[in-house]
């Protein structure tokens, strides 16, 4: 059976249930949640939306599960053993494939690496997708069914997969929560957070081209700790451990030592 001749459910109405109905559209055979207005919100026009027992009448080939990690084990109790044996795949990164066994013995996992708000648009298709299968022979329907969203197909098991997880955690969210430090620190001398964008952007185009090592710039790259000082010292106190810890990280990525320091 080639992907173009599967019927496939999404389950999940949030943030990456969403941008996957927006992706597939017409492909879907079904978008289903827990509440059925909110699966009718998001499903793609024409495309039956409902509840878990909508899986029963359409009887899809392949089932994405796009839930938050925490609600797949729930998710997966609500649908039940179903009397034929779809792929069943998740999109989680932490979440092992067997979590799905007791739904279909036929289960695998599509993994977009990528942040997602339901406000902010994401182009699914420079999003790097990693899958994984139960089974050998359905590993190629999974990497089928992510490449009508994506360009970017790759395979991780389980250990791979929280790699990936905490390199996003590292690269996305830990850079949010710096920015929101800065907005804090520029809000109180005035400033919005505007004034830093071309620099985030700067940053973020030259550590791609060059690399984050020789990217690096700033008083602790060049080893100037009279100035580290003044600013850990300038810093609220909840700020100054994140500030010492990121400068010695600097330090030792850059074989500085930091005796005097």
């Amino acid at each position: 059976m080639t992907v173009s001749d599967m019927k496939i459910a999404l389950v999940g109405a949030g943030n990456v249930a969403s941008h996957i109905a927006r992706a597939l559209g017409q492909r879907l055979a079904a978008v289903v949640s827990r509440n059925a207005g909110h699966a009718s919100a998001i499903a793609p026009d024409g495309v039956p939306a409902g509840s878990y027992d909508l899986l029963e009448r359409v009887r899809p080939d392949k089932i994405i599960i796009s839930v938050a990690d925490h609600a797949v084990d729930l998710v997966v109790e609500a649908i039940g053993r179903l009397d034929y044996d779809p792929i069943v795949v998740h999109t989680s990164g932490t979440v092992p494939k067997e979590a799905l066994a007791p739904v279909s013995p036929r289960t695998g996992v599509l993994y977009p690496l990528q942040t997602f708000s339901a406000a902010a648009h994401v182009d699914l298709s420079a999003v790097p997708f990693f899958t994984e299968a139960a089974l050998d022979d359905d590993l190629a329907v999974i990497d089928d069914v992510a490449r009508l969203m994506s360009e970017h197909v790759y395979h991780a098991d389980a250990a791979r997969r929280r790699v990936l997880h905490v390199a996003g955690v590292f690269t996305s969210n830990f850079t949010n929560v710096l920015m929101e430090s800065v907005q804090h620190i520029l809000g109180e001398a005035g400033y919005d957070l505007g004034v830093v964008d071309p620099l985030l952007h700067a940053t973020v185009d030259k550590l791609f081209a060059i690399g984050p090592h020789d990217a690096q710039t700033g008083p602790a790259r060049r080893g100037d700790f009279a100035v580290i000082e003044r600013q850990y010292s300038s810093l609220p106190e909840d700020l100054r451990p994140v500030y010492r810890t990121l400068t010695d990280l600097i330090l030792k990525y850059q074989g500085i030592s930091n005796e005097q320091n």
